[in-house]
């Protein structure tokens, strides 16, 4: 190899590493500066799992909110509806709303409140008597509606009938 034919291939070397090095540096700077991905919950029944993600998902002082869709998800009479939520629900204190519908077409809902690290999963009971119609989990915020109840600030909701 002629030293002229080297020192090319020593200069595109260098300069290929200093590309790599560079690329990799904005590539951290990037994901570091990204903001953090929003909780899912993981739902599942009868044989099917689906992500859930936010209907309603806020900052702490509810200025900046994004939303999403109710998730479909069957729930045939009597199978039960399990959830699995992520640290950042489950490390906090939450709500679980649910709504059965009996045979008769009344509609009974129910709230159940969580402490903080209280539960990671959860199992929704129905039957044939009380079909789950569906369920919400709630993380509260610390501002409080006009009744001094406090607003949700993120909010995850699964239509199951």
């Amino acid at each position: 190899m002629h030293p002229r034919t080297r020192r090319i291939a020593f200069i595109l070397g260098a300069l290929l590493v200093v590309v790599a090095v560079a690329f990799g540096a904005v590539m951290i700077v990037l994901v570091r500066a990204a903001p953090p991905a929003e909780p899912t919950i993981t739902a599942y029944s009868y044989g099917r799992a689906d992500t859930v993600p936010p209907l309603r998902y806020c900052s702490i002082d509810l200025t900046a909110c994004s939303t999403g869709a109710t998730v479909d998800l069957e729930v045939p009479a009597g199978q039960p509806l399990q959830l699995s939520l992520p640290d950042a629900i489950a490390a906090a204190p939450w709500h679980l709303i649910t709504v059965h519908q009996r045979a008769d077409g009344t509609v009974v809902t129910t709230d159940r409140q969580y402490r903080t690290g209280e539960a990671t999963a959860v199992t929704v009971e129905s039957s044939r008597d009380l079909q789950l119609n569906g369920v919400e989990i709630q993380l509260p915020s610390a501002a409080v509606d006009r009744a001094g109840l406090p607003i949700a600030r993120a909010v995850w909701s699964i239509k199951t009938a």
